[in-house]
């Protein structure tokens, strides 16, 4: 129990990070001698549901870019759901469920709010699917480690 206090600050550290790089995208980083720039790319807010999704599915996009924006919005967000439980011990699939609607809608609001990204309710879905699966790495570990 008294190692609990660690995670608020940890999780919080980590919501900066994400919101540098998820609303702040502009964005240089370099490994080794390979470069790399993540920008904030001009276009229109998607309210429909799995529309973007569908699009990357469909190879609408070259599928670097695809597996990437799928991939990562997912796995970025992974933490967010392993660290939950760990802060708030009674945390249940319920909650898990709002933590992850609010981390999603809380980016993308930003982003829409700030004008440096486009709402995107897909990344909304995605981003809330990394927690879900983070949670559920967490309750699977916690039942094993129970029994």
């Amino acid at each position: 129990m008294r190692k609990r206090w660690i995670w608020g600050p940890v999780l919080a550290a980590y919501a900066a990070v994400l919101i540098r790089l998820l609303v702040f995208k502009d964005l240089m980083f370099r490994i080794g001698h390979l470069r790399f720039r993540i920008a904030a790319r001009g276009g229109d807010h998607n309210y429909v549901p799995f529309r973007t999704i569908w699009s990357y599915l469909r190879g609408d996009h070259r599928r670097l870019i695809g597996l990437v924006n799928l991939v990562g919005n997912i796995a970025l967000f992974v933490p967010v759901g392993l660290m939950a439980p760990l802060l708030i011990p009674g945390l249940r699939w319920r909650g898990a469920m709002v933590l992850a609607l609010v981390s999603g809608l809380t980016i993308e609001g930003l982003q829409a709010m700030l004008q440096v990204g486009e709402f995107d309710v897909d990344d909304v879905i995605l981003n809330g699917l990394g927690v879900v699966i983070g949670f559920g790495v967490h309750a699977l570990f916690a039942r094993r480690r129970a029994v």
